[in-house]
């Protein structure tokens, strides 16, 4: 009898070299959020259209803004605790096929009750989508590239909220506020097929089930296509892990801590991200700019904010989390700016942009290690988790900045109310930066491991 050999997939990831598998990885993960971008986002461009077609308050437009986001909350826990069972590939058909049909189903509301009951299956199905893709791409990410892959298909989810203006601004006046949803809703099934066709199972996840080594070998031959496999080899990517999640999982051996930093950080930055993202188009008119002007600043705005993502990226990578806590700070001001000055348009234009780039930078760098702490069977839970958590912040910025332009205080009175998150946020990124930096090098989401090997790997060249 001979012995089974055995081959550990996470050596071959991190000496893996950018190819086509890494091309076909990135391009469909990217279409998958450029259409949750676009189909969650459009909204906030077609709401002025909305709200005057079923005559809605501010506060039921915010409170519809708010459904949404409840919907993703709930979603990103069920459809995350379904990709640590089935697999991050299902579960991602099962996630772009469902927002994509409430997307068109949304056109069929008669009254506001139907439109809160269809916005929140919608966002059902959006809230599972990226915590879902952040952890199949981080799974096959180099330590080195880790936050960056994250940033680089995040980079979709920014400029699919862009997109909201300029096809806005095409179909509505049209074709009416219903088209916007139907195009974003046809498109979002049509990407089920590459979806389908191209994207791979997580290796580390099959592995670490003990689940499926002939397709483990298969798509790893799409990775390290160097490699040779010997029939019936087994994969293993540390220890087989067949516990059951609970949600008890975080806050385990020291994750405590991290985890509720983790999650009150994300709350802050979400709270602030999503009323302007929310609010964006119709606080942009109500300061002076014609109806597809505001669209356009808003497109723009996003855009910014995918500037911002790429930016922070690799410093996430090389100097921890701690990084972030930079872009915040930096937006703090503006949002001061713009409430408390009055300014031009021009000047109202710059500053806008700038708050963006620091906001949205921000939150991609918190998108990015939602997970990253959390070992390869629960990543996809630690990630929905964190995600979902932060939709009660999410949830918030919507109501409050409609309410708070209910009360009297006017647009301008949301920008320096809504200042106070990134403060919050940016102190709790520092607290978390010292908690990355004391995991020891093996624990996931190490800072140490990662320079630890830099430095082995600088070691070993001066030696040779």
């Amino acid at each position: 009898m001979t012995a089974t050999p055995t081959v550990d997939v996470q050596p071959l990831i991190e000496r893996q070299r950018a190819g086509r598998f890494w091309i076909s990885l990135f391009v469909v993960s990217w279409f998958v959020t450029f259409l949750d971008g676009f189909d969650f986002q459009i909204l906030s461009f077609a709401g002025r259209y909305i709200k005057k077609a079923f005559a809605l308050t501010d506060t039921q437009l915010g409170t519809l803004g708010t459904v949404g986001l409840f919907g993703t909350l709930i979603g990103g826990l069920c459809l995350g605790y379904l990709g640590d069972r089935i697999g991050r590939r299902p579960s991602i058909i099962v996630a772009v096929t469902g927002f994509g049909v409430f997307m068109i189903g949304l056109v069929f509301s008669k009254d506001y009750t139907q439109l809160i009951v269809l916005r929140f299956l919608a966002g059902f199905f959006l809230g599972g989508t990226l915590p879902l893709a952040w952890a199949l791409t981080t799974e096959f990410a180099p330590a080195r590239m880790r936050s960056t892959s994250v940033v680089i298909i995040m980079v979709g989810y920014s400029l699919g909220s862009a997109c909201g203006g300029p096809v806005s601004n095409l179909l509505i006046p049209r074709h009416g506020w219903q088209s916007v949803f139907i195009a974003g809703g046809i498109a979002s099934l049509l990407v089920v097929i590459p979806v389908v066709l191209v994207l791979p199972e997580s290796v580390k996840f099959l592995a670490q089930k003990d689940r499926a080594h002939d397709r483990i070998a298969r798509i790893m031959k799409r990775v390290t296509p160097e490699e040779t496999f010997e029939p019936g080899t087994r994969f293993v990517a540390g220890l087989v892990d067949r516990k059951r999640f609970t949600p008890a999982e975080f806050f385990k051996n020291n994750l405590g801590t991290l985890t509720v930093v983790l999650w009150i950080a994300y709350m802050c930055s979400s709270a602030v991200v999503f009323y302007l993202a929310f609010w964006g188009p119709i606080l942009n008119e109500r300061l002076g700019f014609s109806t597809s002007g505001a669209a356009t600043l808003a497109a723009v705005t996003a855009v910014a904010g995918a500037v911002g993502q790429l930016l922070i990226g690799r410093f996430i990578d090389n100097r921890g989390v701690r990084t972030i806590a930079i872009m915040p700070a930096l937006g703090v001001p503006c949002l001061l700016l713009i409430g408390l000055v009055s300014l031009g348009k021009p000047a109202y234009i710059a500053v806008i942009i700038l708050a963006n780039i620091f906001i949205i930078g921000g939150h991609g760098g918190m998108h990015s290690v939602s997970g990253i702490f959390y070992r390869p069977a629960i990543r996809a839970n630690g990630a929905a988790w964190a995600t979902s958590v932060a939709k009660f912040g999410a949830m918030l910025g919507p109501w409050l900045a409609g309410m708070i332009m209910d009360n009297g205080l006017g647009a301008k009175g949301t920008f320096f109310v809504f200042a106070i998150f990134p403060v919050v946020m940016s102190a709790l990124l520092l607290v978390l930066g010292r908690i990355q930096r004391k995991l020891p090098p093996e624990a996931d989401g190490a800072l140490a491991s990662v320079v630890e090997k830099e430095i082995a790997a600088k070691n070993a060249r001066a030696a040779a």
